[in-house]
């Protein structure tokens, strides 16, 4: 009666069980790979890289008319001179008296031009090899001749210093003003400037030794224009002041009390500079201006460029501090004509760090890029810490006042995140942090806005950098702990049309859902969901961003059973999956009939996933995770159009042509079998699906043959499936399976031989092939081992013995062995390993407690009542 009654019990009871749920536990591990229902793992889809450093990759959405370009020409005409005066506010009435000029001994009489308009663009543009034509054509004049300011005749005269070093002076001041003459001729007798007196040998000397570039004329773009439409400055003359014979009062000279006599924004640029500014400016800065100036060896002018930030960041001198940084700036804009990255980028890296703005900050920015652009230009980068000045770009500029500038700024810094040590030294600087409050600042800028379009351009160029950086532990806890989820979906909302920048969001997404911290914090951004369907729906073939999209699902899905209910609640959410399903089923059929016909040429399927097939990898694996939930696993199980498309996977494909998603669809047919309810496609389909997995269980790929046998081992829990599984002698394949030495294996197919122990008539068929003792050395092998796999084992005895009238015709030369084997198992003190963790040690308890050991006591308590029975002689005739 007890024996019947087990055996009502074990007819009832499925031979996969859905796993209750409960805190994981490291012992899970054991279990994991035999679920009945089962979630599926697969690779992240491959991005290539790309073979070029631009702002907008190859596959980029814009069209190259509708996108700011990534090769551009820049020359120092493309910086603004104007811009670079410090502005003020005072404005300066024009001097009483007439511009004299200002002649040394022999050149009392000569005379200097206005500046004439400016060249052509394309005359501008030209590098010329001499350096006297560099700086001459470019900004017609001299910066050291650009503007004279003579000494007043009562202030303090300067030391002397050594003869050399006058000469030195007095040679370069003589070139500089022959340079002016020659590109500002003055063409009118008003507007010459005369001076007063004459100035001595020595005066001369005294005053080039001290005061070289510390006067002068007034040029092209620094002279207000009165109401009368004439300079402010014409028909009037600076008297020149006579200077006293310079005293020797120190070794070095002092460069105080001198009265400078200008006119225009040359007052305002100068009127507020302290001595201390200006000592500096003749001692530090001049001397590498003029080497600037005449140097014609790059790797001297990278020096001298070296030498001009140390100086000026020495003295705090960066920024807009500086009185004179108009004189610097165009000096360093010059040398951008001169054809050399290291030296454009010392230059880009003083500019930068003196706070230019407008078009200048543009250009400077344009500059970076076209640096960066350039991989072998990485190591010169990381050891000048470029880094550091864009970054502080990003820190500081107006968003939306700058923002093409920031856009190449930010084109910038995403080429140097593809080399692997930038990409630290960003982490390490904090850019995670810094390019989200950037990306807060573009998300609050609304869709009417004038800005709204052109900052999508740079939201593609910092989200793809972001890409780079969710590839380092410490960028993705920055990203995890700085909120990154909610702004890259608020991000996501607003520029759903912009494909470029949702492709980027979507790879820093599937990049990130590999963890699980990760997945939980976009699980709980409710919205996301909506935006997924949302963009599966608008961009159906465009499959990179699709498979992508698909892939954040199924991470999701597999390791958050909220996100599956959550998911599948949302309207439209399976209707989405069929679509898609549909849509990349039909491009593999074109694409597996385009290869058959093309056998005889030499065409043969690709080994890798093709894209449609990628597709419906990943697309299958979110149902199959779907379905572990019980609710949604029901409903899928019941949704026709759902199984016929995983069925349709398993009759035009083989797994030879694509064996991962030949196994995802067995794995997820596997998990909708599980579920037995009303209206079931799975149980409609049975003996169809039954038939297709027949050709995966005689194929030469063992993941391919245990898959079909799982699902075998749910579908035999119906009759005619067990009718199948006799007819087409599958049983014997399941026998022979137990010789496997694999446990998964061995665990599968006793699953379907239980069920088919159910079946008093199918009994007997155990003993073929040898399979009592198959199972007694599966037992013995595995099941100190694995509990699970012994109880199974056990309940298929059990139910093969019911009707037992003898141990020994019942379980033959093998009942002894299964005696002493279940004995062993049955001794606590032998059968549990004590020296596994506490948490695996007391789970294998568990099992070992409560499954196995009921089983195998009846088991044993049945072999020992049966063994010994009275002989019955019979005498022949």
């Amino acid at each position: 009666m007890q024996a019947s009654k087990n055996k009502n019990t074990e007819k009832a009871e499925p031979f996969y069980r859905l796993s209750v749920p409960k805190q994981k536990t490291s012992s899970e591990i054991i279990n994991e790979a035999r679920n009945s229902l089962r979630t599926l793992r697969t690779r992240r889809p491959f991005t290539p890289t790309e073979d070029q450093r631009k702002l907008f990759g190859s596959g980029s959405s814009r069209a190259p008319q509708n996108r700011p370009p990534s090769v551009f020409s820049l020359h120092a005409s493309s910086f603004d001179l104007s811009e670079s005066r410090p502005v003020s506010g005072v404005r300066l009435s024009p001097l009483d008296h007439k511009p004299v000029l200002v002649t040394f001994a022999k050149d009392e009489n000569s005379s200097i031009s206005l500046p004439k308009p400016p060249a052509s663009a394309a005359e501008v543009r030209k590098v010329s090899s001499a350096r006297a034509s560099l700086f001459g054509r470019t900004f017609q004049g001299s910066f050291l001749s650009a503007k004279m300011v003579l000494p007043d005749q009562n202030e303090e005269k300067l030391d002397s210093e050594e003869p050399a070093m006058m000469n030195n002076l007095r040679r370069s001041n003589n070139n500089c003003l022959e340079e002016q003459r020659s590109y500002t001729p003055f063409n009118d007798e008003s507007r010459e400037l005369i001076c007063n007196e004459c100035i001595s040998k020595s005066e001369r000397e005294d005053f080039l030794k001290g005061t070289a570039g510390k006067f002068l004329f007034q040029l092209r773009g620094e002279r207000s224009v009165n109401s009368d439409g004439r300079f402010a400055d014409e028909e009037q003359q600076f008297p020149c002041d006579q200077m006293k014979e310079p005293g020797i009062n120190s070794s070095r000279p002092r460069i105080t009390g001198w009265k400078r006599r200008v006119t225009g924004l040359e007052d305002e640029t100068r009127i507020n500079e302290s001595e201390e500014e200006e000592s500096f400016w003749h001692i530090k800065i001049l001397p590498i201006l003029h080497e600037l100036e005449k140097e014609d060896n790059i790797e001297n002018l990278c020096l001298a460029c070296t030498k001009l930030y140390q100086a000026l960041n020495e003295e705090n001198m960066l920024g807009k501090r500086l009185k004179r940084r108009s004189v610097l700036l165009k000096t360093l804009y010059k040398l951008v004509d001169v054809d050399s990255d290291p030296l454009c980028l010392k230059l880009a890296k003083i500019i930068l760090a003196m706070k230019v703005d407008g078009k200048n900050l543009l250009s400077v920015c344009k500059l970076a890029f076209k640096i960066c652009k350039n991989e072998k230009n990485d190591y010169i980068i990381q050891n000048d810490r470029f880094l550091d000045c864009l970054l502080e770009v990003l820190r500081t500029e107006d968003l939306q006042k700058n923002n093409e500038a920031l856009l190449y700024c930010m084109g910038a810094i995403k080429l140097m995140s593809g080399n692997a040590v930038l990409l630290n030294e960003m982490v390490n600087k904090g850019a995670v942090e810094m390019l989200l409050q950037l990306m807060k600042q573009i998300n609050n800028i609304k869709e009417n806005d004038t800005y709204f379009s052109n900052l999508g351009h740079l939201l593609v160029q910092l989200t793809a950098t972001l890409r780079n950086l969710a590839d380092l532990p410490p960028a993705r806890h920055q990203l995890l702990c700085s909120g990154a989820v909610s702004e890259l979906c608020a991000a996501l909302e607003q520029r759903v049309d912009d494909k470029d920048v949702c492709v980027y969001i979507v790879r820093i997404f599937s990049k990130l859902s590999f963890y699980n911290d990760f997945c939980a914090a976009l699980a709980d951004c409710s919205r996301c969901y909506i935006l997924f369907l949302a963009l599966l729906n608008k961009y159906q073939k465009k499959q990179d961003l699709v498979i992508r999209i698909i892939f954040i699902l199924g991470n999701l899905t597999a390791k958050n059973n909220q996100a599956r209910e959550q998911f599948f609640k949302e309207k439209g959410s399976v209707n989405t999956l069929i679509s898609l399903f549909q849509t990349y089923h039909e491009l593999d059929l074109n694409t597996q009939k385009w290869y058959h016909e093309k056998e005889g040429e030499g065409k043969t399927h690709p080994k890798d996933p093709s894209e449609a097939e990628d597709v419906l990898i990943k697309l299958i694996r979110v149902l199959a995770n779907l379905s572990i939930h019980p609710s949604v696993g029901a409903a899928l199980a019941a949704a026709h159009r759902v199984v016929e498309l995983l069925v349709t996977v398993l009759e035009y494909k083989s797994i030879d042509d694509c064996e991962e998603l030949v196994i995802n669809a067995a794995t997820t047919i596997s998990n909708l079998s599980y579920y037995k309810v009303k209206s079931s496609a799975v149980q409609d389909k049975k003996l169809h699906i039954a038939e297709m997995l027949l050709k995966l269980l005689m194929s030469n790929n063992m993941d391919g043959v245990v898959e079909a046998v799982r699902v075998f081992g749910n579908l035999s829990q119906y009759h005619e499936i067990c009718d199948f599984i006799i007819q087409k002698k599958i049983y014997k394949f399941m026998i022979a399976l137990l010789d496997a030495k694999n446990q998964d294996v061995c665990f599968s197919a006793c699953g379907v031989l239980l069920n088919l122990t159910v079946d008093k008539n199918k009994r007997a068929l155990l003993m073929e092939e040898g399979g009592i003792g198959k199972l007694v050395d599966c037992l013995q092998d595995f099941g100190p081992a694995d509990w699970q796999l012994a109880c199974l084992i056990c309940k298929t005895l059990w139910n093969y013995s019911e009707n037992i009238t003898s141990a020994a015709s019942c379980f033959g030369e093998d009942t002894d062995t299964l005696l002493v084997l279940l004995t062993s198992l049955l001794d606590e003190e032998i059968a549990l390993d004590y020296s596994l963790d506490r948490d695996l040690r007391d789970y294998q308890k568990l099992y070992w407690e409560r499954e196995f050991k009921p089983v195998a006591e009846k088991l044993l308590d049945r072999i020992q009542s049966h063994r010994f029975l009275p002989t019955v002689t019979i005498t022949p005739f």
